[in-house]
């Protein structure tokens, strides 16, 4: 799982990198960095590689230690971001990122020397097997401590900064991002408790081996996701719309086709229908929408105001005895007079100049009434002793389906 999410978090902060390189801010640089020695560091903690380093390394551990040296880097560069986002002057964020790095080195200096001090030999269970020497304890508390400042800033920075934003995806990668931070606080916590109930009482508490890997490996995945997905998720997301309009386009032929006789009495014949699935959607829906316009007068009841398949089935069959009363030419039904009070749709007039505020909506909705009117059985013409029976006009070719 480690190595998994080591990579993840290395893939991401590189890719980050990479696709940000014409635009690189310091911020930027720090935070990649950051995602990326965290990737290391979950990647080096984990039990296969620390098995395999434990045959090679020089000291007992040290690819241990190097681990979580890589992790406080990168709490280093999360800082550092912090504080190029913060500061007003460039100068005064350079000299705060120096001032932390002095730091780092000297809480670095002392891990190193209590970690290589304390005389360890290479254990699976590291933490339940020396956390009760003095020397470890303090080693794993300084560790903990650093990782969980860096990180509580972060997340109370996040929290702040992402309500500037209206960007969808931008709040979306920083609500995960600081829910990853969250999950490493969480684990800093834990180390911090499992190395003090080590120290005193000799046992670390149950779930503790679990914690230690599920909290940190949870961490750099979500960090890793939360930092590419302003950049990745909008193309993918954009593709994904077309795709569903491009479908929705062809669901709604039938229904386009079977109003053909209405719309082609409002729209010059030869009109382009597009040229991309947003547009050709669009002119759908809307000579859709103008011909059911048209059609209220000869509707038993109006539209429905809300929208559950019941309300489609309804709709599918006002539509049909609509068109087949327009197409006989049946008049309208009187409306408006005190008898009959006006509880229909909007008369026919020519709605040449109809919008549609959610297209995506529109579109779903006639999708559903689309799919229940094929569902219909054929409708029967009406028949009245004045029958001025319309001759149906043949769809435009430029716009058939």
């Amino acid at each position: 799982m480690n190595l998994i999410a080591g990579g993840s978090a290395v893939l991401g902060g590189s890719l980050r990198l990479v696709l940000a390189r014409r635009q690189l801010t310091p911020a930027t640089v720090h935070l990649c960095v950051a995602v990326i020695a965290v990737g290391l560091s979950a990647a080096l903690s984990a039990p296969a590689v620390l098995a395999a380093a434990a045959r090679v390394e020089p000291a007992p551990n040290l690819s241990r230690l190097l681990a979580n040296a890589a992790a406080m880097a990168g709490a280093w560069c999360v800082q550092s971001m912090l504080l190029h986002l913060v500061a007003t002057e460039r100068d005064r964020a350079s000299e705060g990122v120096r001032r932390q790095a002095v730091i780092l080195l000297a809480t670095l200096t002392a891990m190193a020397a209590l970690f290589l001090s304390a005389g360890t030999t290479y254990r699976p269970d590291f933490l339940s097997a020396f956390a009760r020497l003095p020397e470890i304890a303090g080693y794993l508390l300084l560790f903990s401590g650093y990782i969980a400042w860096s990180l509580i800033r972060l997340v109370l920075l996040i929290g702040r900064y992402v309500e500037l934003t209206d960007r969808r995806w931008l709040q979306r990668g920083l609500r995960t991002l600081q829910t990853g931070a969250g999950f490493g606080v969480a684990w800093a916590a834990h180390k911090v408790v499992a190395a003090t109930t080590v120290f005193l009482t000799g046992v670390s508490y149950p779930g503790a081996e679990l914690l230690a890997v599920v909290l940190p490996a949870a961490a750099v995945v979500l960090v890793a996701v939360g930092l590419v997905l302003p950049t990745c998720a909008p193309p993918v997301a954009r593709r994904v719309s077309a795709l569903r309009r491009r479908q929705r386009y062809r669901v709604l032929g039938g229904l386009w086709q079977t109003l053909s006789p209405v719309i082609t009495e409002l729209r010059p014949l030869g009109q382009p229908p597009g040229s991309t699935p947003h547009e050709r959607l669009s002119v759908r829906v809307v000579d859709i929408l103008d011909a059911l316009l048209v059609l209220s007068p000869h509707r038993d009841r109006p539209a429905p105001t809300t929208r559950t398949p019941e309300d489609a089935r309804r709709e599918a069959g006002e539509i049909t005895t609509a068109l087949a009363r327009w197409s006989a030419g049946v008049p309208p039904a009187r409306r408006g007079t005190d008898d009959s009070p006006d509880d229909s749709a909007e008369g026919a007039v020519a709605a040449s100049a109809t919008t549609v505020d959610d297209l995506d909506g529109e579109a779903a909705w006639l999708c559903r009434v689309a799919r229940a009117m094929r569902r219909l059985p054929p409708p029967v013409a009406p028949d009245t002793g004045t029958r001025t029976t319309r001759v149906p006009t043949t769809a435009r070719t430029e716009r058939n389906p």
